[in-house]
């Protein structure tokens, strides 16, 4: 499986501490993706990926393109493959224990979501028909933050995913994929459950929130404990 990393070249840190914090992981891909200056939102309108009535933000819509023509690839290579934000942090022994819970899956499995940003609420199905968990994996309290994930093995659990309006890293499969890009596209401002409702609450600002739409719905799983996080201190780089 290839592993993608989404790194804009206006922020060049980011690479370099994605890189060097996830030096263990073998065979991480840099993907550019798409830049927000100069993205044409009528031209992306008329292509139909994004809808009139969508109110995402530049960057949102640059951010969530660059997610899309990943979920491209995967689809039409046939090919599952890791993707994540240039602010993740991966775990000691990722690559045997990514590997270990793939395996573990039903072979049409259609996501998995390895980490979010600490602090992200998630729902996940623990007891088919019986019994859900909603909660969130809680801020670092090491000194170092989620740096110190690198250094860490972690032994994990999938559950089915319901929803979590943030993710930092996950894997996809051609299903996946295609499921994904018919349920996202065109991009939408659609009303999604505020946190904590099951209710529909505020119009969707970013991909990410449309896609949480959808997990109940697909073959979708997330890992507890988590086997990526998001490095909070990346983004003030």
């Amino acid at each position: 499986m290839f592993k993608f990393f989404i790194s804009s070249d206006a922020t060049p840190e980011q690479t370099e501490r994605f890189e060097r914090l996830n030096n263990h992981v073998p065979g991480l891909v840099r993907s550019v993706g798409v830049s927000a200056q100069g993205l044409d939102v009528q031209a992306m309108q008329q292509m139909n990926l994004i809808s009139a009535e969508c109110l995402f933000s530049q960057s949102a819509f640059a951010a969530a393109l660059s997610h899309v023509a990943l979920w491209g690839n995967v689809a039409q290579h046939k090919t599952a493959a890791h993707v994540f934000e240039s602010n993740a942090v991966l775990c000691a022994n990722f690559e045997a224990e990514s590997l270990r819970i793939l395996a573990s899956l039903p072979h049409d499995w259609d996501f998995v979501l390895w980490g979010n940003t600490p602090g992200t609420a998630l729902q996940l199905d623990i007891l088919p028909e019986l019994a859900l968990f909603s909660g969130a994996v809680q801020p670092p309290y090491s000194a170092r933050g989620a740096a110190a994930l690198s250094e860490i093995r972690v032994t994990s659990l999938a559950f089915p995913l319901m929803a979590t309006q943030n993710v930092s890293g996950y894997a996809i499969s051609p299903s996946g994929a295609q499921k994904m890009i018919k349920a996202c596209l065109p991009l939408t401002s659609t009303s999604v459950p505020t946190s904590g409702s099951k209710e529909s609450g505020a119009a969707a600002q970013t991909l990410q929130q449309l896609m949480s739409l959808h997990y109940s719905t697909m073959k979708a799983y997330a890992c507890v404990p988590p086997l990526c996080m998001a490095d909070a201190t990346a983004a003030s780089l």
